[in-house]
């Protein structure tokens, strides 16, 4: 499927949420030419938060960043994160 405007994912960090990008998510919505999302990461907000600790490796991590992406119809996409 083509999606008109690239996808910027903005990838928030401990111990941040989504609302971290709020300001950057609208600078993004105004200038048209992007679509953005900011999930929030595994074990945080309102996601599933298992008990395994292999649960959040980097591997896993990335396949769920991945599936957020094509769920949303795209294959490729721009990644912005942070962490502390």
């Amino acid at each position: 499927r083509h999606c008109r405007h690239p996808l910027v994912m903005f990838l928030h960090g401990w111990p941040e949420s989504w609302y971290s990008w709020r300001h950057q998510l609208s600078a993004l919505q105004h200038q048209k030419r992007y679509v953005g999302c900011a999930p929030d990461m595994r074990g945080y907000g309102l996601t599933d938060a298992p008990k395994d600790v292999e649960s959040y490796n980097i591997h896993t991590l990335c396949k769920d960043v991945i599936e957020i992406a094509r769920a949303l119809g795209y294959d490729k996409f721009i990644i912005v994160g942070h962490d502390f």
